[in-house]
């Protein structure tokens, strides 16, 4: 796998301002299960979410074990119409301060054309629908409770189109504009938002979706270091992480900078018209 220098992260003051209870949406395995390792070892507790019951307990039983927390399992398809009003009724109860939405894996070579429309629209209700609800039911309460964080599992591909994804990138793309307004429209509130345009990562997802192709993943990253870069860069106030990967790959950090400059400055010109 390539490697992938770590950033600075205390989970000391980390706990502090995104705790007591953190909440992720796609928890059961790969990139969320990385999430929640290294939230659990800070002490954070865990909502745990996917429509996989048994490992997501499976999960949450080692990470108490291990580390002392509490957690939740709920069992819920992230497509569902109705799935972010049972995600926020699911955790009524629980002082959150982290949400996590890092649902929303594809796989790679569906033709727009030959994929029924309907595959379409539930990575749409997955990606847009369920994160407009979350994401504005969560902000609420952290706006309420003095602050919170909001990280957006995006991805490399919603930074421009890709052929054979076209919805995937599109969705993407969105998640990625999503939280980059977001980040300068909540932060007087100190709500963090983040979105993170990950990089190819050797997942359970990715190792099945290539199986029988030959596919080299060592060009892939270890999804533990990618997870704790983001987790750092919602700390460091951020609002948007990208990991270098693919063509033009050597241009990002530069792309990553722009980026952040310009949201920078909408962020002033948008106080400077509504006060």
């Amino acid at each position: 796998m390539r490697e992938l220098a770590r950033l600075p992260l205390d989970g000391t003051p980390f706990a502090a301002k995104y705790g007591p209870w953190a909440v992720i949406a796609g928890a059961s395995e790969g990139t969320g299960s990385c999430y929640a390792e290294e939230l659990a070892a800070m002490g954070l507790n865990l909502v745990l979410v996917s429509r996989r019951q048994d490992a997501l307990c499976a999960l949450g039983d080692r990470l108490k074990a291990e580390y002392g927390i509490e957690y939740r399992a709920v069992s819920q398809d992230l497509t569902a119409i109705d799935a972010g009003a049972s995600l926020l009724a699911a955790t009524a109860d629980f002082d959150i301060g982290l949400y996590i939405s890092n649902a929303g894996a594809d796989g790679a070579g569906n033709s727009f054309l030959d994929t029924e429309t309907e595959r379409s629209h539930r990575l749409v209700r997955m990606n847009i629908g369920t994160l407009i609800e979350t994401t504005h039911g969560f902000g609420n309460r952290f706006r309420a409770r003095g602050g919170g964080g909001i990280l957006i599992m995006a991805s490399g591909a919603g930074l421009g189109g890709q052929p054979m994804l076209a919805m995937y990138a599109g969705t993407k793309a969105f998640e990625i504009c999503f939280a980059e307004s977001l980040w300068g429209e909540l932060g007087d509130a100190n709500i963090d938002v983040i979105a993170i345009a990950a990089p190819l990562m050797n997942t359970p997802t990715l190792q099945r979706a290539t199986e029988g192709m030959g596919f080299d993943l060592s060009i892939s990253y270890d999804p533990a270091d990618v997870t704790h870069n983001a987790l750092a860069s919602l700390f460091a106030g951020k609002p948007v992480l990208i990991v270098p990967d693919g063509p033009g790959e050597e241009n990002l950090p530069a792309v990553e900078a722009a980026r952040i400059e310009r949201a920078t400055a909408f962020k002033g010109w948008a106080k400077a018209y509504t006060g």
